[in-house]
C-alpha cells in the first residue's frame, strides 16, 4: 500500500524568535544628561575640533554620561521602565565635577569625570535588574565610572593632532544631576530617542513600592 505523506506546515518553532509577537528587540540606554549649557558648550568644542582637525561627524546624541547599555525584548520594556523608575525614586540627585581631557589608546578622547560614588551606587541598583536584558549575544554593560566622549576610534593622524591641542588645555565644568533619561535605538529608526525621563527624588523603599505598585 502507497503511503504518501502530506507536506508539513510551517509552525511557531520555524520562525524567528525576533518576528514573534513581543520579541522583537529594542537596544536602550540609561543616561544622565549635562546642563544645557555645559551640553551647548562642549556640542561647540567638538564640532571645532573635527572641523579644525578634518574628522567627519556622525550624528551625534546630545553629550551625556551612559549608565548602561543593554538590549531587552519588547515585551519586557514596560517592566524595564517600572523598574528603573524604581531606581530612580530612590536616588539623591548630585553635583558631578567635570576636569580636562584624557586619552584611551583604542584612539578615543573624552573629558574625565572625577565624580564617583553617585554613579557607582546607582549602577549598583542596575545591576539588579540584569534579569530583565538577559539576552543572547547581548550582555548589557554596566557603566559605574562614566566618562564624557569626545571623540571615538579616530584614524591615527586625527587622534594625534586633536589630543596635541586637549592634552595641553584645561576643562572644566560642573552640574547637578536631577534626573536620568532613557534612550531607545530600534532597527526601524536606527538613532537613538528618548523614551523616558526618571527624576532623581530620594524616596524610602516603602514609599516607592507604595506608589508604584499601591
Amino acid at each position: 500500500m502507497l503511503i504518501t505523506l502530506a507536506k508539513n506546515k510551517p509552525t511557531s518553532m520555524d520562525t524567528p524568535i525576533a518576528s514573534l509577537p513581543g520579541y522583537r528587540i529594542h537596544e536602550y540606554r540609561l543616561v544622565v544628561p549635562l546642563s544645557e549649557s555645559l551640553q551647548e558648550r562642549i556640542g561647540s568644542l567638538r564640532e571645532r575640533l573635527y572641523e579644525r582637525h578634518r574628522v567627519k561627524a556622525g550624528p551625534e546624541a546630545p553629550p551625556a554620561l551612559t549608565l548602561l547599555h543593554c538590549h531587552a525584548f519588547e515585551k519586557t520594556e514596560g517592566r524595564l521602565l517600572e523598574r528603573l523608575q524604581q531606581v530612580a525614586m530612590g536616588c539623591t540627585p548630585f553635583k558631578v565635577e567635570l576636569q580636562n581631557f584624557a586619552a584611551y589608546p583604542s584612539h578615543t578622547i573624552y573629558i574625565h569625570v572625577p565624580t564617583r560614588a553617585p554613579f557607582q551606587e546607582i549602577v549598583k541598583e542596575l545591576k539588579k535588574l540584569k534579569w530583565l536584558m538577559n539576552i543572547q549575544d547581548h550582555e548589557p554593560h554596566f557603566i559605574p565610572e562614566p566618562q564624557l566622549v569626545l571623540a571615538q576610534r579616530l584614524k591615527p593622524m586625527p587622534f594625534i593632532g586633536m589630543w596635541m591641542e586637549c592634552e595641553h588645555t584645561e576643562f572644566s565644568g560642573r552640574f547637578m544631576a536631577d534626573h536620568l533619561l532613557l534612550q531607545r535605538r530600534t532597527a526601524e529608526r536606527g538613532r537613538w530617542e528618548e523614551l523616558r525621563r526618571f527624576d532623581l527624588q530620594q524616596l524610602a523603599l516603602g514609599v516607592k513600592q507604595g506608589e508604584l505598585f499601591g
